[in-house]
C-alpha cells in the first residue's frame, strides 16, 4: 500500500476527530450555542456535502478513469475547512462554512478506498483494513493530542489544533501533488456525442439499479445512523450529562482509537475466513450490547470503557469490502461513493434526530435512539448473511457440478 495513501487516511481521521468529535463541544462551550439541534446540524450538514461529493466526484472519477485529482481535491477541502473554522463566531456560520467545505473534502474517503482496492485487487479486505487502520491512527492522534490542548481551554485549544492540523495537511497536499502516482483504470465507455454530465448520470444510474448494493446501503444507513447519534453527541454527553472531565473524555476517545487500530489487524483475516456478510451481521448485533450499556450506565468512566469496544472495524471494513465486490473495477469509485453517500445520509439523520430528541427530552435520550437504529439494523444484517450463505452453497454446488461434468467428459461417462 503506498505510504502517501495511508498518510492521507491518517490525516483524514485526525481532521474528522477535530471536526466531528470536538467541534460540537467547542460550539457549546466556547461559542455558547444553546440548541442541541444546531450542534447536531454541524455534524449533519457536512455529511450532506459528503454524500453529494461521494456521488458526483465518484461518478466523475469513473468516467475519467482517474483517482489522484479527486484525492488532491479532498485534501484541499480539508485544509480550507481547518483553517477557516476559527474565524466564525456563531454556530450557524460554522455550520454553513463546514457544509460548503465538505462538498470538496467529502470525496477523500471513497477515493482513497478505491485506490486501496485497485492497488491490491486480490486482497481487498486487507487493503481496506490498512486504510481504516491508518484512519483510526489519525483518530488516536486527534483524540489524545487535541484533547490535551483542550484541557488548557476549549476555545484556544481547538483553534490551535485546527491550525496545526491544517499546516500538516497542506504539506501533505503538496507532497501528494508531486509524488503520488495516479492509479488509472479504463474509463466508463461513452456513447457518441454524450456529455460528461450524461456519462456521470448513466454511471450512477447503473449503480443504483444494483439490488445487492442498494440493500447493503440500506443496512449501512441504519448502523451508521446509530453510530453518529452517539458520536455526534459523545463529547457533549460525557461533559454535560455525565459531568466527565476533559481528561476523561480525552482518554476515552484515545483508548477507543487504540483498540480500533488493534482490531484492524485481525478483521481482514476474519472477513476472508467467514465472509463479509456474516462478520457484518455479528458486528451490528454486538452494537446492541454497547448502546444498552451506555444508556444504563451513570459513571462516565464506565461509559468511556464501554465506548472503547472495537466494533467499528467489523462493520466498516465488511461493508466496504462488500461494496467493492458488488461493483465492477471500472465502477469501483462510484460504488464506494454510493456507500459513502449512504454513510453521509445516515450521518445527517442520526444526529438531527438525536438533536431534536435531546432538545425535547434531554441528552439521556441519545443512547436509546442509537440502540433503536441498531435494533432495526440487526435483523436486516442477519437476513443478508443468511442469503449470502445460500449463495455460497449454490456457488459451491455449481463448482462441484462443473468439476464432475469435466471428469465425466474425460472418462467418457455421462453426468448423473
Amino acid at each position: 500500500m503506498p505510504p502517501l495513501i495511508l498518510l492521507t487516511a491518517l490525516l483524514e481521521g485526525l481532521s474528522l476527530t477535530l471536526i466531528q468529535g470536538y467541534l460540537p463541544l467547542y460550539l457549546r462551550s466556547a461559542l455558547g450555542e444553546p440548541s442541541y439541534l444546531m450542534i447536531a446540524l454541524v455534524v449533519a450538514l457536512p455529511a450532506l456535502g459528503a454524500m453529494l461529493a461521494g456521488n458526483v466526484w465518484g461518478g466523475l472519477s469513473d468516467v475519467t478513469g482517474r483517482l489522484k485529482p479527486f484525492i488532491l481535491l479532498g485534501l484541499a477541502g480539508y485544509v480550507i475547512a481547518l483553517v477557516g473554522i476559527p474565524f466564525f463566531r456563531t454556530g450557524f456560520s460554522v455550520l454553513l462554512f463546514v457544509g460548503l467545505a465538505s462538498l470538496f473534502y467529502g470525496t477523500t474517503a471513497p477515493s482513497v478506498k478505491t485506490y486501496a482496492t485497485l492497488a491490491r485487487p486480490d486482497r481487498k479486505e486487507y487493503a481496506l483494513a490498512a486504510v481504516l487502520m491508518a484512519q483510526s491512527t489519525g483518530w488516536l492522534f486527534g483524540s489524545y493530542g487535541a484533547g490535551g490542548l483542550l484541557e488548557h481551554g476549549i476555545g484556544s485549544g481547538l483553534r490551535l489544533a485546527l491550525w496545526s492540523c491544517a499546516g500538516v495537511m497542506g504539506l501533505h497536499l503538496l507532497l501528494s501533488t508531486v509524488a503520488l502516482r495516479d492509479l488509472r483504470r479504463a474509463p466508463a465507455p461513452a456513447r457518441a456525442h454524450e456529455s460528461w454530465t450524461a456519462r456521470i448520470a448513466a454511471d450512477l444510474a447503473s449503480l443504483y439499479e444494483n439490488p445487492r448494493l442498494l440493500r447493503l446501503c440500506m443496512l449501512a444507513f441504519l448502523f451508521v445512523a446509530a453510530n453518529y447519534v452517539m458520536w455526534g453527541f459523545f463529547s457533549v454527553y460525557m461533559v454535560e450529562h455525565l459531568h466527565a472531565s476533559i481528561r476523561t473524555l480525552r482518554y476515552s476517545l484515545a483508548a477507543s482509537s487504540v483498540l480500533g487500530i488493534i482490531s484492524f489487524l485481525y478483521v481482514g483475516p476474519l472477513i476472508r475466513r467467514f465472509r463479509g456478510r456474516l462478520v457484518l451481521a455479528i458486528g451490528v448485533t454486538l452494537y446492541l450490547g454497547m448502546y444498552l450499556g451506555i444508556a444504563l450506565a451513570r459513571d462516565p468512566v464506565v461509559v468511556g470503557i464501554i465506548y472503547t469496544l472495537p466494533l467499528y472495524s467489523l462493520v466498516n471494513v465488511s461493508a466496504n469490502v462488500l461494496a467493492s465486490e458488488y461493483s465492477t473495477e471500472r465502477q469501483r469509485a462510484g460504488g464506494l461513493g454510493i456507500l459513502s453517500g449512504a454513510y453521509a445520509l445516515a450521518t445527517i439523520t442520526g444526529p438531527v434526530t438525536g438533536g431534536l430528541l435531546a432538545d425535547r427530552f434531554g441528552l439521556q435520550a441519545v443512547p436509546w435512539l442509537a440502540m433503536g437504529f441498531i435494533a432495526a439494523a440487526a435483523p436486516v444484517a442477519w437476513i443478508q448473511a443468511r442469503a449470502g450463505g445460500r449463495d455460497a452453497l449454490a456457488g459451491a454446488a455449481g463448482d462441484l457440478t462443473t468439476a464432475t461434468t469435466a471428469v465425466d467428459g474425460v472418462t467418457g461417462r455421462k453426468p448423473r
